[in-house]
């Protein structure tokens, strides 16, 4: 019985793995933050007739979600960008989201899509003096912390725990 139970469990733990290692593209990739506060950045497509190139959102068990991204690329550097509009739609926020390879080296891809796989790290620059600003006078023990300027690390592929 005892037998059964270890293999089971160790076919578990290798199943388990070798979902974690399966690479995904950015556009399927969840990513969290390094930080441990609980955030999760969350790529998929964008909506149906859309010019971006992929939607991202961030979210928190506590208030989800707090931010939704449309992902786009500029022409030519390659940069990629993720814009915030709010409903009111009065104003575009853009961040330079930029990506890291295991040993922080420049990871983000020159086309978006055409990455063999999604890169280990991410940093959203100016996202932490925005989300302070946002959120300013409303945190409390009921929401999420301060998003803060943190890097992002690759979780998980969309689908899969």
């Amino acid at each position: 019985m005892m037998m059964k139970i270890c293999l089971c469990s160790l076919g578990i733990l290798l199943l388990s793995e070798s979902v974690l290692a399966t690479p995904c593209k950015i556009s399927q990739s969840v990513y969290r933050d390094a930080d441990g506060k609980g955030f999760e950045l969350v790529f998929g497509v964008p909506k149906t007739g859309s010019p971006f190139l992929a939607s991202a959102t961030i979210q928190h068990s506590q208030q989800d979600p707090l931010y939704r991204f449309n992902l786009t690329q500029a022409n030519g550097y390659g940069s990629i960008s993720l814009l915030w509009q709010p409903k009111t739609k009065q104003q575009i926020q853009s961040f330079r989201l930029n990506f890291f390879s295991p040993d922080f080296k420049s990871a983000t891809p020159v086309i978006f899509g055409r990455e063999p796989q999604a890169p280990k790290y991410a940093f959203i620059t100016d996202l932490g003096s925005f989300d302070y600003y946002q959120r300013r006078g409303q945190i409390s023990d009921q929401t999420p912390p301060q998003i803060v300027d943190m890097m992002w690390v690759h979780d998980r592929c969309v689908g899969s725990n």
